[in-house]
């Protein structure tokens, strides 16, 4: 009976990677400039949020949240055809969340779902935590913290609280 069950979690383990591997080939990086919107969406799927931009393109948002650190941008001019991809969780892109005037939409809008979600009950308020790899390759968190309006009240940077859970499965 051992001898099975410990097949079976080999055979279970190996479908799980397999798997993981197959989902792994869709990524935003490999999509080539001049790719359509249908070609996208069938590689990746739906994205979190699409976003007119003011020069007329569209950005696509994928987030690799909880366990990736990046949310990619995805560009598509007039025809639908891709112009641009960037890695939208960067630091030089922390201060187009404006304290007191953006939203939980407009966070969104630019980064998808989050690693987690937090609740400030004490002072009625609530953070999503976004993972990302900082200059220097340490790994960090940028926290917009929203009232009970799903107003930004505040946008923190910490040390990404799980860099030492993401090893805790490893023997």
């Amino acid at each position: 009976m051992k001898r099975q069950m410990l097949g079976l979690s080999r055979a279970l383990l190996g479908a799980c990677c397999a798997a993981a591997m197959l989902a792994g080939c869709a990524h935003p990086q490999l999509i080539d400039m001049g790719q359509t919107e249908e070609f996208v969406t069938a590689e990746l799927g739906e994205p979190n949020a699409k976003t007119p931009m003011p020069d007329g393109t569209v950005r696509w948002t994928y987030s690799s949240q909880p366990f990736g650190q990046q949310v990619w941008w995805l560009f598509f001019d007039a025809d639908g055809k891709v112009v641009g991809r960037e890695n939208g969780l960067q630091e030089k892109y922390f201060k187009m969340i404006k304290i007191g005037q953006s939203t939980e939409a407009d966070v969104w809008a630019m980064w998808g779902k989050c690693a987690e979600k937090y609740e400030f009950r004490l002072a009625n308020e609530h953070a999503w935590m976004y993972r990302y790899r900082a200059p220097g390759g340490f790994d960090m968190a940028v926290w917009p913290q929203f009232d009970t309006q799903g107003v930004v009240r505040s946008v923190d940077v910490t040390i990404d609280p799980w860099r030492d859970r993401d090893n805790d499965w490893m023997p």
